[in-house]
């Protein structure tokens, strides 16, 4: 797997979707960074927050 950072303007939706696509992963974030459940909230993460698109890295000895 390979992980690449997102830049800052394609994480605002991901951080914004996460507390209803992720419930049980809003306790973290409201100890780390002490924000709500709301989305709006999450969204005021952008700057402080990285988010990672998770890419699978193709092996050479597949492609053979």
């Amino acid at each position: 797997m390979r992980l690449t950072e997102l830049e800052r303007g394609d994480r605002e939706p991901i951080l914004r979707a996460f507390p209803s696509e992720v419930p049980h992963g809003v306790p973290f974030f409201t100890r780390l960074y002490g924000v709500t459940a709301d989305p709006d909230a999450f969204a005021t993460l952008v700057d402080h927050c990285p988010v990672f698109r998770i890419e699978p890295i193709e092996d050479p000895a597949s492609s053979r």
